[in-house]
């Protein structure tokens, strides 16, 4: 089934009213939702219950930091859709990016801005040990969870048993029990999705022509496709970096030998899955000259929540985006090549509001208010 509603055209050229979708275009919107999540085989606890519990405790705990004040949470603030409001993330010291939301973050095939991950347990390790985030060595993390009972019950109906020497293994397992609590954060069911299934009244007519725009003459599916609305790649937009000058952060390119020499990958003797697809794709990345400052492609999923943008947060509103896709006027490039497929839009103030109200119209509810705090015991 495809709309075909009436829609008012104007001398300009613009389409006002309820925009007409033809029937290939309806099957461009359908591609777009409903979201499905693939499981995850290199982490065997990921819908492990008990698992979750241990991690989503884990989480909200600010004893996982070498001050004490500095918890997955602080970064992650479930008040603002799981970021932190700041154009650069600062725990215990101030980072060089910004934080990206962990809701719906278990579809992910690339963590972290640069993908240096290729699994979502490889990633909280290096947030609690990298000092200037969380600054907490693994032995010490392995050490608080030995000497709470709480902690220490719950670790024990997840995994059976307790050997504090194997620090390693424990690490991993503290890892997949956090990702098992993220994959739960699910917000992926928003007003857009009502429109798809059927509800022509669930995202207002500006919504729908930002909507008809995204898909046909803004040619935003080229890199945000699919009902995740992203790609899965890395790709350099022409963001200079926040004090200005030259592109200075190598992103993908610096990642991919950090990926090729991590702890917790899919490929490590750590993993479920260690010969699995994931863990082959991983071990056949090349580094090409076009990843030096390129960054992953994040879903547009609560887009409208999760202001400000880019990898280092140097876009501070939705509107801010849009002009620079419209003009290309600060584009930076790296020395050695430019972003082919990026084109000034050009976009007219109705565009731009169409656009925000279609943008605004993925944002989904929170997951379930337990979700959202500390596990009451």
């Amino acid at each position: 089934m495809f709309v075909e509603l009436c829609c008012i055209t104007l001398l300009s050229g613009e389409v006002v009213g309820v925009p007409t979708f033809s029937k290939q275009e309806w099957a461009m919107v359908q591609s777009l939702s409903p979201t499905t999540l693939e499981p995850d085989t290199t982490n065997k606890y990921e819908q492990n219950e008990n698992a979750a519990v241990l991690g989503q405790a884990i989480f909200f705990d600010e004893r996982f930091s070498s001050n004490k004040e500095v918890s997955c949470a602080t970064c992650h603030d479930p008040k603002k859709y799981f970021t932190d409001g700041k154009t650069v993330a600062v725990g215990i010291g101030q980072t060089t990016r910004n934080t990206p939301t962990v809701l719906n973050a278990a579809h992910q095939r690339w963590f972290f801005w640069d993908g240096r991950t290729d699994t979502l347990w490889g990633q909280p390790i290096q947030t609690m040990e990298r000092p200037d985030e969380m600054n907490l060595p693994r032995e010490q993390i392995v050490s608080i969870i030995a000497e709470d009972d709480t902690l220490l019950s719950q670790w024990l109906e997840t995994f059976g048993e307790f050997n504090r020497e194997n620090i390693d293994s424990n690490a991993s397992k503290i890892a997949k029990s956090l990702a098992s609590y993220i994959t739960k954060l699910d917000s992926s069911h928003a007003p857009f999705d009502d429109f798809v299934s059927g509800d022509a009244e669930a995202i207002s007519p500006s919504a729908q022509r930002g909507l008809k725009y995204f898909i046909t003459d803004g040619g935003c599916l080229r890199c945000h496709f699919g009902p995740w609305f992203s790609d899965g790649a890395f790709h350099s937009v022409g963001i200079g970096p926040l004090d200005g000058g030259p592109l200075r952060d190598g992103g993908r390119a610096d990642a991919i030998d950090q990926l090729k020499n991590e702890q917790f990958t899919a490929g490590s003797e750590h993993s479920d899955d260690p010969e699995g697809t994931r863990a082959t794709i991983s071990k056949h990345i090349a580094k090409r000259r076009e990843d030096w400052g390129s960054f992953r492609t994040p879903s547009l999923r609560n887009v409208a929540k999760t202001s400000p943008y880019m990898h280092a947060g140097q876009l501070a509103t939705l509107d801010d985006v849009l002009e620079h896709y419209s003009t290309l006027d600060n584009f930076v490039s790296a020395d050695h090549h430019r972003e082919t497929i990026l084109e000034p839009l050009n976009l007219t103030e109705r565009q731009k509001t169409d656009s925000i109200a279609f943008l605004e119209s993925l944002t989904a509810p929170l997951p379930d208010a337990h979700l959202l705090t500390k596990p009451t015991n």
